[in-house]
């Protein structure tokens, strides 16, 4: 395989990954501060739900660390699987 076909590819691979992360980030973040505005006057009075926090909603302030964690932490885990499985099939050809 020619090098710059293989960079190309890691390249777009890494970016469209950097690129979910974020966005889902973002998203739930918007989702959250909507939510805030939305629910300004009544947030201190409900958050004895475990739902709530003084920060916002936590299913979505767990979007965002998942977002957040996509971003870091995909590119490098799709490379060990890769490499897991090339491992594997190399090992099995001999």
């Amino acid at each position: 395989m020619n090098i710059r076909k293989a960079i190309a590819r890691e390249g777009l691979i890494l970016l469209s990954i950097v690129i979910l992360g974020i966005a889902v980030y973002f998203i739930s973040k918007h989702l959250n501060d909507v939510y805030l505005r939305e629910n300004w006057d009544s947030k201190f009075k409900v958050i004895q739900n475990m739902k709530y926090s003084l920060l916002g909603y936590t299913p979505y302030i767990r979007m965002m660390s998942f977002g957040s964690n996509i971003a870091i932490f995909g590119y490098p885990v799709i490379v060990l699987i890769r490499f897991i499985l090339w491992a594997i099939r190399t090992l099995k050809e001999r």
